[in-house]
């Protein structure tokens, strides 16, 4: 019987890396769960959309559409991530959906993909949240293959190369590097690297010509590129903690850094779109004050509020049945470099506003996708989010963006405007400009 725990390497950081001695009881990694139940489910049509960065946060099976079956599937991984049963166990779980699609036999293949897959990928992106945690102490990382039949030759020939755990390196080569891939991520500090005599490279190989041992044979294989396998040339913890959310979002002096709407596109009155101050209260739906969380409490206050209802990174699909990333960061006020990052939970309307950023993107008033141009001519695409909501009596409106980055539209921002202590109506309605991707009421 195979535990998820020994596919896993059964705990998640070896005794070294954090304290003296430790009991090597299996436990689940709160990180890799926490990771798994932000996940999205898709389509395959919907999946197949998303950049490969993407995928990480959304979960889909070829051949198996949403619904009842798709759900079966999520939850035995979730199940076998949770509480560490065998790849027998999670097959039994949802032995119904696979007979179903004959995944039986010498097609129980597509199985084991499914469940090496997704636990090696949920594994290996709650690693890096905690070897980031230890970095300063442990700032090298080592490729470790299992070096045995199966290996993929690439896969065998990076194993044992050390690089700085912050090089580019890791970027195209933190596992996994294919689908059913079992290689993971050591850490070192400068005292394990020269007591053991290890190489610490700076030159990244990717791409360079290699010729493979054959695992089985001993024999050279012909030369080829070392590159992951497709699909796989990324790094999974960075895209599933945050490393999706750029810096593009930053306001800066510097040249080509301000980012202004491109002239001449339609309006709300182009599309025959009532004036937000014009429509009926009785029309808006009504929130309870209460939900708002109060104003004037601290940063640390609202990051944890964030991430209880979110976590710190979620797919989440919106009112078009479009995924978008929300993500903690997206409340982060990026400056120059060299000057402390602060939030910008404190400003009017921010923090208050995190428990209806769900409701805000998933039941909006209107969505509409705003290009946008720098000085040096590049455009990117914006979507913005108004909702409306009766609060106290008061008509009052919600706002949210997300910018497009490698074909993804990651979050920039999340608020309820105010001017004066006074819903910011007028604001929200300078906001509706470009294409009009949905819309309700009138």
């Amino acid at each position: 019987m195979i535990s998820v725990f020994s596919v896993v390497k059964v705990f998640f950081i070896r005794a070294k890396e954090k304290m003296p001695s430790l009991n090597l009881k299996p436990l689940p990694m709160r990180e890799a769960i926490d990771f798994w139940k932000g996940k999205v489910k898709l389509a395959p049509g919907e999946f197949a959309k998303l950049t490969d960065e993407a995928k990480t946060r959304a979960f889909a099976v070829s051949g198996i559409a949403k619904g009842d079956e798709l759900n079966t599937v999520f939850d035995a991984l979730e199940i076998s991530l949770s509480k560490g049963v065998s790849y027998e166990d999670f097959k039994k779980q949802a032995a119904k959906v696979f007979e179903a699609r004959g995944w039986t036999g010498k097609r129980a293949w597509r199985v084991d993909n499914i469940f090496r897959t997704n636990i090696q990928t949920a594994y290996n992106v709650g690693r890096y949240k905690q070897m980031q945690e230890i970095a300063k102490t442990r700032p090298y990382w080592q490729y470790d293959a299992v070096n045995d039949s199966r290996t993929r030759p690439a896969h065998a020939a990076m194993d044992g190369k050390v690089f700085p755990a912050d090089h580019p390196f890791w970027d195209r080569w933190y596992p996994p590097n294919g689908f059913r891939c079992r290689y993971s991520v050591d850490t070192l500090s400068p005292n394990d690297v020269k007591k053991e005599g290890l190489k610490v490279e700076t030159k990244d190989p990717t791409g360079t010509l290699v010729e493979p041992t054959d695992p089985v044979t001993g024999n050279k294989l012909p030369a080829r590129p070392l590159m992951p396998d497709k699909g796989f040339a990324y790094h999974p913890g960075k895209a599933a903690w945050g490393g999706l959310v750029e810096n593009s979002f930053a306001k800066s002096a510097k040249a080509g850094s301000i980012w202004v709407t491109v002239p001449g596109l339609k309006t709300a009155a182009d599309y025959n779109r009532t004036a937000l101050a014009d429509i009926d209260i009785g029309d808006i739906p009504k929130i309870d004050k209460s939900l708002l969380l109060p104003s004037g409490k601290s940063d640390e206050f609202y990051k944890k509020e964030f991430i209880k209802r979110y976590g710190e990174v979620k797919v989440v699909k919106d009112a078009a049945g479009e995924p978008v990333i929300l993500s903690l960061r997206s409340f982060l006020e990026i400056k120059e470099p060299g000057i402390k990052k602060t939030w910008k939970f404190s400003k009017p309307g921010h923090g208050e506003s995190i428990p209806l950023i769900g409701q805000m993107i998933e039941k909006p008033y209107e969505i509409w996708l705003t290009p946008q141009r720098n000085k040096r001519g590049k455009i990117r695409l914006t979507k913005r989010y108004i909702s409306l909501f009766r609060i106290a009596g008061k008509k009052t409106g919600g706002f949210v963006i997300f910018e497009s980055q490698k074909g993804v539209f990651q979050g920039v921002t999340s608020f309820i405007p105010f001017k004066k202590g006074e819903p910011d109506l007028d604001y929200l309605e300078r906001q509706r400009i470009g294409l009009l991707l949905f819309r309700t009421g009138q």
